[in-house]
C-alpha cells in the first residue's frame, strides 16, 4: 500500500482552512507501524484515509499500484481492511458481544457455527470469554473490555490491513498485554499493521517500524528500535521515546556508561550491568 501526495483540508471553526494531511508520502508493508505524533498531528486522519473511509482533497491511495479510492480498488480496500477507532463505542451497533464480533462474518457468509467459533477464538485473544460476555450487550461493558472487544470484532475477519487508533489506552496490565501480542500475531500472520499511539513503550513491544507526524507532516520514519531508542531525537520532535530508553539518556548525563539503545526494564538493566563491566 501505498499514498502519494494525500493532503486533507478541514474547516475550523472561524471558517479558515486548515490542513489535517499535508502532502504526505509513504508507503506500508507487511509488519507493524507504529504511528505517533501530538494530538492534532493528523494520526487519526491518516487511518481514516488508509481505511478508504475519508477521500482525501489531493493524491492517491495505491494498493499493488491500482488507485484504492474508486472503482474495483475501493471495493478490493474495503473487503480487506479492519478500523479499530479511537472511541471503541462509535463502531458497536449490536443488542450482544456475539452479535456485535460475528456481524462481519456473517456477512462475509461465514456460517453461523463458524463464525461463533472465530468470534470466541477472537475474544479469547483479547482475554474475553464469549460465554461469560457473549449474552451481555456491548455498551454496558467496562471502557477496558469495550476496548477489547471492538479490537476482537476487527481481529475475528483477520484484514489483510489492519488499523489501529490508540488500541491500549484505558487498558490494565493484563489486558495490554494481550492487545499487544494478537497486534503482533496478526503481523506475523502476513498483515499489515498500522498502530497509531502515544505510548511508546507499547510501539516498543510490536513495532517493526515508527512514523511520525507534525502539523500533517512525516518528519520520522525509520526502524522502532533506532528511533525509540534515541530519546534526544523523540524530545526534539515533542514526543516521548520508551521508558527505558529515557532513563539510559538520563543515566548517560549523570556520567554513567549505557550502551547501545535499551528499550525494556530488562535490557536497561542488561547495558548497565554491560557498562560497568567494560
Amino acid at each position: 500500500m501505498r499514498l502519494e501526495g494525500v493532503s486533507v483540508t478541514y474547516e475550523g471553526a472561524a471558517g479558515e482552512r486548515n490542513r489535517a494531511l499535508d502532502d504526505v508520502t509513504l508507503s506500508l508493508e507487511v509488519g507493524v507501524t507504529g504511528l505517533m505524533g501530538q494530538t492534532g498531528s493528523g494520526k487519526s486522519t491518516l487511518l481514516d484515509v488508509l481505511a478508504g473511509v475519508l477521500p482525501p482533497d489531493s493524491g492517491q491511495l495505491l494498493v499493488d499500484g491500482a488507485d484504492a479510492l474508486r472503482g474495483p480498488g475501493a471495493r478490493a480496500l474495503a473487503a480487506s481492511v479492519g478500523l479499530v477507532f479511537q472511541i471503541p463505542e462509535r463502531q458497536f451497533f449490536e443488542a450482544t458481544v456475539e452479535r456485535e464480533v460475528s456481524f462481519g462474518l456473517l456477512a462475509r457468509g461465514m456460517g453461523a457455527a463458524k463464525a461463533r467459533e472465530r468470534a470466541g477464538s477472537a475474544l479469547a485473544l483479547m482475554g474475553l470469554s464469549l460465554d461469560e460476555l457473549g449474552h451481555r450487550s456491548p455498551f454496558a461493558l467496562s471502557g477496558g473490555q469495550q476496548r477489547r472487544v471492538a479490537i476482537a470484532s476487527v481481529l475475528a475477519l483477520r484484514p489483510a490491513l489492519l488499523l489501529l487508533d490508540e488500541p491500549t489506552a484505558g487498558l490494565d496490565p493484563r489486558a495490554r498485554s494481550a492487545c499487544l501480542a494478537a497486534v503482533r500475531a496478526a503481523a506475523e500472520d502476513g498483515a499489515t499493521v498500522v498502530v497509531a499511539s502515544h505510548d511508546a513503550n507499547a510501539l516498543a513491544a510490536v513495532a517493526d517500524r515508527v512514523v511520525a507526524l507534525e502539523a500533517g507532516r512525516v518528519t520520522l520514519d525509520g526502524p522502532m528500535r533506532a528511533l525509540l531508542g534515541d530519546a534526544g531525537l523523540m524530545r526534539a520532535h515533542g514526543l516521548e521515546g520508551a521508558c527505558a530508553a529515557r532513563a539510559a539518556s538520563a543515566l548517560r548525563r549523570a556520567g554513567i556508561d549505557v550502551p547501545g539503545a535499551p528499550l525494556t526494564a530488562e535490557e536497561l538493566a542488561s547495558a548497565i550491568a554491560r557498562g560497568r563491566a567494560s
